[in-house]
Formats: structure tokens, C-alpha cells, sequence
């Protein structure tokens, strides 16, 4: 399931205007998601 159709059943979204916000907040979500797991240092065994 994408995060997309989770936020769906979540939050109350109507309109081509809610979707283009819900979009808005993925994007960024993942961005975020992105950019922590890439700047992760982890230790050399």
C-alpha cells in the first residue's frame, strides 16, 4: 500500500484541490523519509 492510499482512508480529502495537497504532503513525507535513511552512517564491522 502506498502512502498515497493510506492518507486517503485517513484524512478527509475532496476535490482535484485535496488530492494536489495530499500529494504536496507525500512528497515531502518521502523526501524526508529519503533523505534520513541516506545520511545514515552506520559502523564498518
Amino acid at each position: 500500500m502506498s502512502s498515497m492510499d493510506t492518507l486517503k482512508r485517513h484524512l478527509p480529502i475532496s476535490g482535484p484541490e485535496g488530492l494536489h495537497e495530499l500529494r504536496k504532503i507525500v512528497e515531502r513525507f518521502e523526501e524526508k523519509i529519503y533523505s534520513t535513511a541516506t545520511s545514515q552512517v552506520y559502523p564498518s564491522c
